[in-house]
């Protein structure tokens, strides 16, 4: 069996639960609780402003059901007010709105709360600039990993396990599996903590039957922090489950799930989820599709451009697409299917080189 890297003490971990307010971030943030307790564990909510009105209903009824207070952050700015502010239209490649309102004060706040680096094992502190190695993951990404000076100069297994992946890198190079394989043992034996020793484990609702890609996205974006998937792990579970659960102890589901959509994020409205998506929020909230119409082409008056945030490919020439040729075409009797299983991609982005994260 793979040997891999020891984790620290549940007792010297804290939880820092990145709720989305839909169902898997509220059974995420239960799993903690229950096995952390709540003096271990934060639920951290980024409002984007445009949050479906029920958001807020199902967050209030979370507070209560798991008598557990959730943090907002609020960045004073909607989703269009950042287009405006970077004066750049998100689009199915580059989202600035969850870059800013999500990802980026959800990292610095961690990066505050978590300064240090040191060792699960000995506790030893180990500071920028101390000793490394590294290895390219599969999908280009660097896997690198803080050394413990004072374990590998008193731990035997430890020295053998870095003696080995430097063998393997000597022999084959950074980029092999080998040397994927060879890096687990030595994983996370350094790790972000606290000024009082507490060692962080980011905690995201993802699953291993839906989100495989998801789940090794966010391992490569929130290095070098270190990710829990509770839903990963025995009982596995469903959507349908939790909210059987929360029917029989009288709480309702958020509206958007029972109205077709996938998430309970932005109110339905994404720039990643594609022609399928918005003309379902056309069919099911006409009066919200409008209004991001509306700003869609105020947005092209602003930067005086017919900038989209959608693009279609005809004939072999991609062309911009606006969201009232959307509608027209849709009311005209045009299908476009609408593909559920579009993952939201706001606190894993497709490439960690998207916010410049530096380790």
């Amino acid at each position: 069996m793979e040997k891999l890297a020891p984790g620290p003490r549940d007792c010297d971990v804290d939880c820092i639960v990145m709720y989305g307010g839909g169902l898997t971030s509220y059974e995420a943030a239960k799993r903690a609780i229950e096995r952390y307790g709540h003096e271990a564990v934060e639920i951290w909510f980024a409002d984007t402003r445009m949050e479906d009105e029920d958001l807020y209903r199902f967050n209030r009824d979370v507070e209560r059901l798991l008598d557990h207070e959730i943090r907002v952050f609020d960045q004073g700015l909607d989703v269009w007010e950042i287009f405006r502010r970077e004066r750049f239209l998100g689009n199915s490649r580059i989202d600035p709105c969850s870059k800013f309102l999500k990802r980026v004060p959800l990292r610095k706040a961690l990066e505050r709360q978590y300064p240090n680096r040191a060792c699960i094992r000995c506790k030893e502190a180990w500071s920028r600039g101390g000793e490394t190695i590294h290895v390219l993951d599969i999908d280009g990404t660097e896997i690198k990993e803080a050394i413990c000076v004072s374990c590998k100069d008193n731990d035997p297994d430890y020295a053998s396990a870095l003696e080995s992946l430097r063998e393997v890198i000597s022999d084959e190079g950074t980029n092999s599996n080998r040397a994927r394989i060879a890096i687990r043992p030595v994983q996370n034996r350094v790790e972000r903590c606290s000024v009082d020793g507490k060692f962080v484990r980011v905690v995201l609702g993802m699953d291993i039957i839906q989100d495989c890609d998801r789940l090794h996205r966010a391992k490569s974006y929130w290095r070098p922090f270190v990710n829990w998937f509770p839903l990963a792990e025995p009982p596995f579970g469903n959507k349908t489950r939790i909210i059987e659960e929360l029917r029989a102890i009288g709480i309702r589901e958020p509206r958007l799930y029972g109205a077709g959509f996938e998430h309970n994020n932005c109110g339905g409205f994404c720039v990643k989820a594609g022609k399928g998506q918005m003309v379902h929020l056309l069919k099911t909230l006409p009066e919200r599709y409008l209004e991001h119409e509306r700003k869609e082409l105020e947005f092209q008056e602003f930067i005086g451009s017919k900038v989209t945030i959608l693009t279609e490919t005809r004939n072999g020439e991609k062309r911009n697409l606006t969201l009232r040729e959307l509608r027209k075409r849709a009311e005209a009797g045009e299908d476009f299917r609408f593909d559920k299983g579009t993952a939201c991609a706001c606190l894993n982005p497709l490439s960690p080189e998207v916010d410049e994260i530096a380790w």
